[in-house]
């Protein structure tokens, strides 16, 4: 035990290697004194000293030398998965720590609000263990310091102990996509596929074209936009490009194609040329050229649609049958609801084109035969000439049956009617053959006054109870809703001639008639010229 001379005599200091025991109490049990006096405060567990006004805690500053995060290895900094399930469990160590009263925070070094904890065990004072909210950091203020401060007052903080996972941007589109054609002269690109990323922790990010190229004239922008004026000229070309997206923290890359073409439509000349919404129509009544001086691209258009009718035949001479209509062949639109074709061109893919010329062939309708001389036989009719566009050949119509003795129908696109004095056969359509068929046989004869109609491209020609012409077909190519390629009529009463240039017969009020210029009708019974053909083409320009 200390001496009391030590304690009680003046200037006296406290010697030996024992402890003192001072006065004990809780912090409501204090009683104000003289400036100097000692108590050992048993609400804090700190010896307290008093000043004069306050009495001041006597404590060492805690230190924390490192943690655990979720039950990993000690560390002095780690990063923390925000966006990971349940609180993050934390356990500092060091040494001093307030076991009674010390609490933790963590500090945003980066601006923002502190950080609480949800739980904090005191376990000892070199270990406490805390749980916190990991939705309450924020990337943005990181990193986090941790500060533990005992009931003192005095603290202790480690720096950069806690930064918030950062995840890297992300893209939206698949790697390798074709994102798109342009247009040489385009300035608009709304209508290529997106190449920005994303950021789940909304960081800034760059974007920049880290390899290959794109089209002359057109730039990335930072946000990931496209700008400029695209300068191209070619056949079309594929640029492959990768596109970087970097934030302070990460940068990631993917790889990306775009086509460039001249332009994205066909463009033309030739024929005579007119508009019908957003497609061109070119139409050739005589021969000339289509020539094509851009393919397009199946984004715009890259293909033609047609229609090819041949040239209508001739009706034969006395006793004669109508002329067969020429040969109707068709593609069915290239878009829906661009026109409105005939029955013949379903399910007819229009014609993909390259950049060249393509030759048009307008055939001639059937010129007549006349009687030189007068006890030469009477001959059939002259057949009609072929119309071709690229691949596509329309035939010409058979000419009609003449008068002696069994004038025989012949064949063609469309048939001709048979005649003479005891009926001919009658002319077969389609001939040569495609598919879908371009017209129909002509109608048979009954003899001497009675021959068949021509055959039309939707109807075949009629008997010789009536010799109408057969029907041709309705489409809406050029814009108009026309008739083509009717048959025309035999010698019987009254010998109407087929919807779409069919002549009318002999024995018509009207009388015969040849067939009208460029339709392809067929010539009426007897000695009529068949008509014209022509070729319409149609493509998506805008």
């Amino acid at each position: 035990m200390a001496d009391s001379r030590d304690i009680t005599g003046k200037n006296r200091k406290f010697k030996g290697t024992d402890s003192i025991t001072l006065p004990k109490g809780t912090t409501a049990q204090r009683v104000g004194g003289e400036s100097g006096e000692l108590r050992f405060n048993e609400t804090t567990n700190l010896a307290e000293y008093y000043d004069g006004t306050d009495w001041k805690p006597i404590d060492a500053s805690p230190t924390i030398t490192g943690f655990t995060l979720d039950g990993g290895a000690s560390v002095t900094t780690a990063e923390l998965d925000e966006d990971a399930a349940g609180d993050a469990s934390i356990v500092i160590a060091g040494s001093n720590f307030d076991a009674t009263s010390g609490t933790v925070i963590f500090e945003p070094e980066g601006g923002g609000s502190n950080v609480s904890t949800q739980t904090i065990t005191r376990t000892n004072s070199s270990s406490f263990t805390v749980t916190v909210t990991r939705g309450d950091f924020v990337e943005a203020n990181g990193p986090y310091a941790i500060k533990l401060t005992n009931g003192s007052g005095l603290a202790a903080t480690l720096s950069g102990a806690l930064t918030v996972d950062n995840e890297p941007p992300t893209f939206a589109t698949a790697a390798d996509t074709n994102i798109g054609t342009v247009e040489d002269g385009q300035t608009s690109f709304t209508g290529l596929t997106t190449v920005a990323a994303t950021d789940a922790d909304s960081d800034t990010i760059t974007h920049t074209i880290s390899a290959g190229s794109l089209p002359t004239g057109m730039s990335l922008q930072t946000n990931g936009t496209f700008t400029g004026t695209v300068s191209y000229s070619g056949s079309g070309t594929d640029f492959t490009f990768t596109v970087q997206a970097a934030t302070t923290q990460h940068a990631v890359t993917r790889q990306f194609v775009i086509k460039a073409v001249e332009s994205l439509y066909v463009l033309a000349t030739g024929g005579t040329i007119a508009t019908s919404g957003d497609y061109k129509i070119h139409t050739f009544t005589g021969p000339g050229t289509f020539t094509v001086s851009n393919a397009g691209d199946p984004g715009g258009s890259s293909t033609v649609d047609y229609m090819v009718v041949a040239g209508g035949a001739a009706s034969g001479e006395f006793y004669a049958a109508g002329g067969g209509a020429g040969g109707f062949r068709e593609s069915s639109g290239q878009a829906s609801g661009a026109y409105s074709a005939s029955p013949l061109g379903s399910g007819v893919s229009a014609l993909p084109v390259s950049a060249s010329g393509y030759p048009i062939t307008v055939g001639g309708g059937g010129a007549t035969n006349d009687i030189v001389p007068s006890s030469s036989p009477n001959r059939n009719g002259n057949n009609g000439s072929n119309s071709v566009f690229s691949t596509i050949t329309s035939a010409g119509g058979g000419g009609g049956g003449g008068g002696n003795p069994s004038g025989s129908g012949q064949p063609g696109g469309s048939g001709g009617g048979s005649g003479g004095t005891a009926a001919g056969p009658i002319g077969t359509g389609n001939t040569p053959p495609v598919s879908p068929p371009q017209g129909n046989p002509g109608g048979p004869g009954g003899g001497t006054d009675n021959t068949g109609g021509g055959g039309g491209a939707g109807q075949v020609g009629q008997p010789f109870s009536s010799g109408d012409g057969g029907d041709g077909v309705q489409s809406s190519i050029n814009g108009s809703a026309t008739y083509r390629a009717g048959g025309g009529a035999g010698r019987s009463a009254p010998g109407t001639g087929g919807l779409g240039g069919g002549g009318n017969g002999e024995k018509h009020p009207t009388d015969n008639q040849a067939g009208q210029s460029n339709t392809g009708g067929g010539g009426g019974a007897q000695k009529s010229a068949g008509g014209s053909g022509i070729v319409i083409l149609r493509y998506k320009f805008q």
